[in-house]
Formats: C-alpha cells, sequence, structure tokens
C-alpha cells in the first residue's frame, strides 16, 4: 500500500497543472440506495479525465511499474473522480466563477480544448488564432485559476474528497 500511496502522492502532484484539462463524456452513476445522484458538470468530468490522464502518464513512466499495473492504471475510468471533484468544485468555487467555467467546458470549443491537451496537440496547428484566443482567456481567467487551487492534492478538502477515490484505485493496481 506504501507504493500506491508513493504513485498517488506522484501522480496527484503531476496532474496539479492538468487537473482541468481533458473532457470525456461520462454518465454518473447511481447511488446504491437509490438516491438521485447529483448532477456532473462539464467542468468535474474535465478535471477527472485530466487527473485520470496524469495519472495514467506518471504510471507508464515508473519503471518499475510491472504490465498488470499498467493495465490496470489504463482501465480506470476517465470520470472516475468527476462525483468528488463536483463536490470540491462546489465547495470551492462561487456561482459566477462556475457558471462562467461550465460555460467553456461545455462548449464546442472547450471539448475541442481537451481533445487537444490529452492528444498534446500542437495549438497553432489545432485551433484558429480565434479560438485559441478564446480558451487561453479561459486558462487565464481568475475562475481557472481558482478551479487549479481547488482541485490539487495541496488542498485538504481535494485531497479528502479526490484521494479518498483514488486511493482504493490505484491500491488494487499497485498491491504487490
Amino acid at each position: 500500500m506504501l507504493r500506491a500511496a508513493a504513485t498517488l502522492t506522484f501522480c496527484f502532484a503531476l496532474t496539479a497543472a492538468f487537473a482541468a484539462h481533458a473532457l470525456e463524456p461520462a454518465v454518473a452513476a447511481k447511488p446504491a440506495d437509490g438516491a438521485a445522484t447529483p448532477a456532473l458538470s462539464a467542468t468535474a468530468r474535465a478535471v477527472s479525465a485530466g487527473i485520470v490522464a496524469g495519472i495514467r502518464q506518471g504510471a507508464q513512466q515508473d519503471r518499475n511499474a510491472k504490465p498488470a499495473q499498467l493495465q490496470c492504471v489504463r482501465a480506470i475510468a476517465d470520470d472516475a473522480v468527476a462525483a468528488p471533484v463536483q463536490e470540491v468544485i462546489d465547495a470551492s468555487l462561487g456561482a459566477d466563477d462556475r457558471a462562467a467555467l461550465e460555460t467553456f467546458y461545455a462548449s464546442a470549443l472547450g471539448a475541442k480544448y481537451q481533445a487537444a491537451m490529452l492528444a498534446n496537440a500542437d495549438p497553432d496547428k489545432t485551433f484558429t488564432p480565434e479560438e485559441w484566443a478564446q480558451a487561453k482567456a479561459t486558462m487565464e481567467s481568475p475562475a481557472y485559476r481558482k478551479l487549479r487551487a481547488a482541485t490539487v492534492s495541496a488542498n485538504p478538502l481535494a485531497a479528502q474528497k479526490i484521494g479518498g477515490v483514488l486511493n482504493p484505485l490505484l491500491g488494487n493496481c499497485f498491491k504487490d
């Protein structure tokens, strides 16, 4: 379990700069008790996919990772931490910031941006100058800076909520 914790720490830190960069469609699962599932925003799905992508990249770069471990990490769903990310967003950002981010992440440009970031695409080859200017404006906005600050592992709430879901997933992948 110590290895899983070390991997989590490395991967979660690695994803800090990438946390809000990936949008994959996600369908929220119904809780076991039948209660209504809170709606997951495009912003939460984007952050979750970014975190998972960072974990996959970190595991791939781990020279000690075994093929079965890498396969296990690749199998983690892009929306695996979307629900706890949504909780962190709701607790940490005001309504105006959430709305501004959601406007971008739910847009066609936001989806294009997420796909490009996930693919490490060259912005000059992917976007028109106008599109890139719009995307950059969002990434340089106060709302985006608040989102990044809220969803990194240095934030105790993010560490508790998001890490609380990631720890068991990574523990399953990296048990020796």
